[in-house]
């Protein structure tokens, strides 16, 4: 399969890595945008190929990701897509209906939102409208979820904000280890052996009570203290404060 690449930054950058070192089989033909990014792909994977413009890779492509910054979405009108083609939109900040306007109509259009672990052949990713085509185009790289409303695209964009705030946490759980004379690396690897396997645990239980887990503790174990502790000084609170002001930014923005 023939994939085109317009906007070459983090976000597909990482999606052409999780393909080409999956093996998957596919070509990659990469617009010029960000050239350093660009080259460095087709110097590590012989099935990449960096174009001369936009519009060479909509002509040489059955599929189509766009991933673009906002600033740059006028690109899109200056470019013929074929009503044949599939095309899928990794801007956050693009509406399908506002884009299906710019391109016209095509055989296939859907928003996916991957995260950078996809560079590594897992972590979610999702799709809308529920298209089984673009799942299983994925499917081999990471774990597909689908959207059923565009307010659910909007709800996952906002947990995901969450991302850097989590490693600031482990970063500062991993500073207080270090502190007692344990080595940098060792907790770093145990702490997320540790979270890692909290997290799979929840996600085998089926309909997950994720409140009855935290509570499955020794009474007046550490366990208790700690969650005692944070949920009186509002730490816990905090987390729902920030995604609900997250929604407030994105709501108003919508708006606009």
């Amino acid at each position: 399969m023939k994939i085109g690449i317009i906007g070459t930054g983090i976000i597909s950058s990482a999606v052409v890595t999780g393909f080409c070192a999956g093996k998957t089989g596919h070509e990659f033909f990469l617009s010029p945008r960000n050239a350093e990014k660009a080259a460095a792909l087709a110097a590590r994977f012989p099935e990449v190929v960096v174009c001369a413009t936009n519009q060479e890779v909509v002509d040489k492509t059955d599929w189509v990701f766009i991933s673009l910054h906002k600033k740059d979405f006028g690109a899109i009108g200056e470019l013929r897509f074929r009503g044949e083609q599939k095309i899928c939109n990794l801007s956050a900040e693009m509406k399908l209906p506002v884009l299906k306007g710019i391109i016209g109509e095509t055989a296939l259009l859907a928003h996916v939102i991957p995260l950078p672990f996809i560079m590594a052949g897992h972590g979610p990713l999702l799709v809308y409208p529920e298209i089984a085509e673009v799942g299983e185009l994925f499917a081999p790289i990471s774990d597909v979820y689908y959207a059923h409303r565009q307010e659910d695209v909007h709800t996952f964009q906002i947990v995901t904000g969450l991302m850097s705030a989590y490693n600031m946490l482990l970063s500062e759980i991993v500073r207080f280890s270090d502190d007692q004379g344990i080595g940098h690396d060792t907790s770093v690897r145990y702490l997320c052996s540790l979270f890692g396997s909290l997290s799979k645990r929840a996600a085998s239980i089926p309909d997950c009570d994720l409140v009855e887990l935290a509570h499955e503790m020794t009474p007046g174990g550490y366990n208790e203290q700690a969650l005692r502790e944070l949920v009186g000084n509002g730490s816990i609170q905090a987390w729902r404060t920030a995604l609900d002001r997250l929604l407030e930014r994105l709501q108003g923005s919508s708006k606009k």
